[in-house]
């Protein structure tokens, strides 16, 4: 009797510890993605994860402090770095933007309204809604360049794109290094689907050889 009663009681203490390691490791792996990590916890429902965390939990910037110790000359990489959260390859092929043909835009069409804008711009990684000079919606891009030629190199390549849909994005280049184009449609006097299929195609632009070549950084 003696010994029955020592093996359940033996039995209930692990049970108490497997639940306390268990409870201790999902909230290691729930503070780690609260700071950036991508890890999926386990034993954690993935549909309960992302609606603590949301979907778009990643890198996370620089604190004031981390910039303040110098950190980015230390390590690879570069502390001010833009994190942009790119859409999955296969999501392309199922929204299409970049399939799609922009369509010709008359008087009276409608701009969209914002749970669709914030819908598309999510498939246009780098592009950001903001609004132009005009005080009219917008989405905008920007690229650092090596120098004024790659500058115009870059106007040349959008402007193929743009003449093949028909559709043009307003195009600065300032500070000699800096292209900023902008997409909005003057018809609608506002945003349209037509918009986020040019952002969509000038996103699939080779850049790489215009942009400057960074130094070489090393792990302290």
């Amino acid at each position: 009797m003696q010994l029955a009663t020592g093996s359940a009681r033996l039995s209930q203490q692990f049970g108490a510890l497997q639940r306390t390691v268990g409870a201790a490791a999902q909230r290691r792996c729930l503070a780690a993605a609260r700071r950036g990590g991508l890890q999926v916890c386990a034993g954690v429902n993935p549909n309960a994860e992302r609606s603590l965390m949301g979907e778009d939990f990643g890198a996370r910037d620089a604190t004031a402090g981390e910039i303040g110790s110098n950190f980015g000359e230390k390590v690879l990489g570069n502390y001010n770095t833009e994190h942009v959260i790119k859409p999955p390859e296969a999501m392309n092929e199922i929204m299409g933007l970049q399939s799609k043909k922009c369509v010709p835009c008359e008087g009276g069409v409608q701009a969209l309204g914002e749970t669709d804008v914030n819908r598309l711009a999510k498939q246009c990684a780098g592009w950001r809604v903001t609004k132009n000079a005009a005080g009219v919606d917008c989405i905008q891009h920007e690229w650092k360049v090596r120098n004024f030629r790659a500058g115009l190199d870059l106007f040349q390549r959008i402007a193929v794109i743009a003449e093949e849909e028909k559709h043009h994005p307003d195009l600065h280049l300032t500070g000699y290094n800096t292209v900023v184009a902008e997409m909005t449609t003057h018809a609608a006097n506002g945003l349209t689907e037509n918009d986020f299929i040019m952002a969509a195609k000038i996103n699939e632009i080779e850049v790489e050889d215009l942009l400057p070549k960074r130094k070489p950084k090393f792990w302290a």
